[in-house]
């Protein structure tokens, strides 16, 4: 007697079989009538855990945590309101170059286009903010688009991918003989030799060279400072991008951006070689799109080639990953010529001087009684220093002080958010603490920005994350009211507010709080925060008024 076939199985367990199969072993989300298969399927299934947040748009900041991290982050939401809560994340996460993959069950086929409850157009909706907005109509073919999904996510110029399930399609029997392909990624591009032989060129003639170091080069710091020293040039990062390279290096001459030291900004601007490696030349990096000279030469370094000329005209394209086009010119040059190298060390004295967190110009900083930033900065200092906790900066008007005076000696150790989503910081340091258990994270936030998220303080506790969250409350949307006082003489409307007891509000939820009203007591609530292994809030009060350092006006309105 022949052994009876297996039964089919719905197409929700072929999801969750192929998130198994791309190495996915969290899924984040928030329950809803179209993703009940979905969980359900991740309830019987051994390699995969379900996380559910208080808000679509935590579980999708904490899937770029989790991405950040190392580990592909994916977020579980129902249709219609469950998505459009999401997408605040998924624009964020293409922003920013993030990986990272949306799934959103959806009104069965069989009703579409009738109106139906929480009925949306998820593809329509998404396509301009992903690399790719797909709806799976049969289950057979599960496997053949999420695993592309996945790829598709992690490959080229990173950034989110969106799939949308229909209710039908995850009930649809399958096949049993129907599963996940086998897992593959494609090979990152090497450098042309020609590209790389005219670059070189470049660089060898070069007088005034800088380098540029972006987000696309992150994660392979010796290959740049390599290239720095082989070159004889100093090397500068884009905004928020500064925990990229060591900053005791010889040649790092800090960021660009909102916050750029003066002359970080000169050495780029009066370059007359710039060699810029993963980098898109952003509006806040190179101040409204001023930052090059007419007449530099520029070598453009992307895995898109769709960056290279977007903004500047380079003398040199190469499509190429960042970090072995770093290696490529290094090996095709000679070593430096002295005056170039003499040039660099005296940038470097001069920003090493500006940038210092004991400059003169700090002197007239006026916290108006409350805590102050160089106080902050000084207890941050020491953590910057070690391989056990990782810096997160969400959107504070607080950012400023670390772009200009954080030292970062160890890179990787800090991770700033450059798509300008208030509330990304505390579910981004939920995922980076899930994706990195062995370090502390901690994140420091606008109260404005930690406000918008705060319920999830909840699920850390519930899920034992043990993140620490700095928030800078000075009772006000810091950056709006900058702006105001600069561009609208001062008359604030919409930006002062009223904040309950942090400290108190993490108490209540069983995590971990302290309220710090003076600069000698953030230190020691610092100790205190990472002595025990709770979710903390460690409440920083300061003046309402109180923001940039001194000598920094914001940005003009645009």
């Amino acid at each position: 007697m022949s052994e009876e076939s297996p039964p089919p199985r719905p197409g929700a367990d072929l999801v969750v079989d192929c998130l198994a199969a791309e190495g996915v072993d969290l899924v984040a989300g928030v329950p809803g009538t179209t993703v009940m298969e979905v969980i359900d399927a991740i309830a019987r299934h051994d390699g995969v855990r379900y996380l559910h947040t208080r808000h679509e748009q935590v579980a999708g900041f904490l899937a770029d945590g989790l991405s950040r991290g190392g580990r592909l982050g994916v977020c579980l939401v129902s249709r219609g309101p469950g998505a459009a809560n999401a997408a605040i994340a998924v624009q964020n996460a293409y922003d920013e170059s993030v990986p990272m993959l949306l799934l959103v069950g959806q009104v069965a086929d069989r009703i579409v286009e009738r109106r139906a409850f929480e009925e949306a157009d998820v593809v329509a909706a998404f396509r301009p903010m992903s690399k790719w907005a797909v709806e799976v109509r049969r289950a057979d073919r599960i496997p053949e688009l999420l695993q592309r999904a996945v790829r598709t996510a992690v490959s080229g110029r990173p950034g989110p991918v969106v799939v949308s399930l229909p209710l039908d399609v995850l009930q649809e029997p399958v096949d049993p003989a129907v599963g996940p392909a086998q897992r593959w990624r494609p090979h990152r591009p090497a450098p042309d030799p020609d590209g790389v032989a005219e670059a070189a060129a470049l660089l060898a003639a070069a007088r005034r060279p800088v380098l540029i170091v972006g987000g696309g080069a992150a994660g392979a710091p010796e290959a740049m400072t390599a290239l720095a020293d082989r070159a004889g040039a100093p090397l500068v990062t884009t905004w928020l991008r500064q925990g990229a390279v060591p900053h005791d290096h010889p040649a790092y001459l800090g960021g660009l951006g909102y916050g750029v030291h003066d002359v970080t900004w000169r050495a780029v601007h009066d370059a007359d070689v710039v060699v810029a490696l993963g980098c898109r030349f952003s509006e806040f990096s190179t101040r409204r799109w001023t930052l090059l000279a007419d007449d530099v030469r520029l070598v453009h370094v992307d895995v898109d080639p769709v960056e290279l000329g977007r903004v500047y005209v380079p003398a040199v394209g190469l499509v190429a990953d960042a970090a072995a086009a770093a290696r490529a010119l290094a090996a095709a040059l000679d070593a430096p010529p002295e005056e170039r190298v003499r040039r660099r060390d005296a940038l470097r004295a001069e920003y090493a001087e500006a940038a210092s967190p004991g400059s003169p110009v700090l002197d007239a900083d006026d916290p108006r009684g409350g805590v102050s930033s160089r106080a902050a900065l000084a207890a941050l200092a020491p953590l910057a220093s070690g391989d056990d906790v990782l810096l997160v900066q969400d959107a504070p008007s607080f950012g400023p002080w670390t772009h200009r005076y954080l030292p970062l000696p160890v890179p990787g150790r800090f991770l700033g958010s450059a798509g300008g989503a208030m509330g990304w910081g505390l579910p981004a340091a939920m995922g980076l603490s899930l994706a990195r258990p062995r370090e502390r994270v901690v994140c420091v936030s606008g109260d404005g920005s930690f406000w918008m998220v705060a319920q999830d303080l909840e699920t850390c506790v519930r899920e034992d994350i043990p993140m620490i969250n700095v928030v800078m409350n000075n009772n006000a949307y810091g950056n709006t009211r900058d702006r105001q006082r600069l561009a609208h003489e001062g008359r604030y409307l919409g930006v002062f507010y009223g904040n309950a007891d942090l400290a108190g509000f993490a108490t209540s939820l069983g995590g971990f709080g302290v309220r710090v009203e003076r600069d000698d007591e953030l230190a020691p609530a610092l100790a205190a925060a990472l002595a025990q292994d709770r979710p903390a809030v460690i409440d920083v009060i300061q003046d309402p008024l109180y923001g940039l350092p001194p000598g920094l006006e914001p940005p003009a309105t645009r």
